[in-house]
């Protein structure tokens, strides 16, 4: 009887456990990972948890540089972030490096590349 108690009691620390380290991790971008398109006027990133766009960072960098964009802001879901650039991307190729701070203040970053074709 004890170790059925011991072992209910572990499994429940280790659920406790995995919840406490959930961090808000990038689920699908818009234009996508490594993908082409024909043109982009905003970024979208989809998280797997709400982000805090107040703390939140996302850079683009292009052929002529950085990219002129809003701030980041949410869009409706506090998992959906969406970031306006100030113009249509010209045709190149572009890197997003972002840094996404959740809900729960947990950090977490990333970058990825996508093609504006000509």
């Amino acid at each position: 009887m004890i170790n059925l108690r011991l072992l209910s009691l572990s499994a429940g620390f280790a659920l406790v456990a995995t919840a406490a380290f959930a961090h808000a991790q990038l689920q699908k971008a818009t234009p996508g990972v490594g993908s082409t398109v024909a043109s982009a006027s905003e970024l979208t990133l989809e998280f797997s948890e709400g982000v805090e766009p107040k703390f939140t960072t996302v850079a683009v960098t292009g052929p002529s540089g950085a990219v002129a964009a809003a701030k980041p802001a949410i869009a409706g879901d506090a998992k959906l972030l969406v970031v306006k650039f100030a113009a249509p991307l010209a045709p190149g190729d572009y890197t997003v490096t972002w840094k996404a701070v959740s809900v729960d203040t947990h950090h977490t970053q990333g970058s990825f590349s996508f093609t504006v074709k000509p």
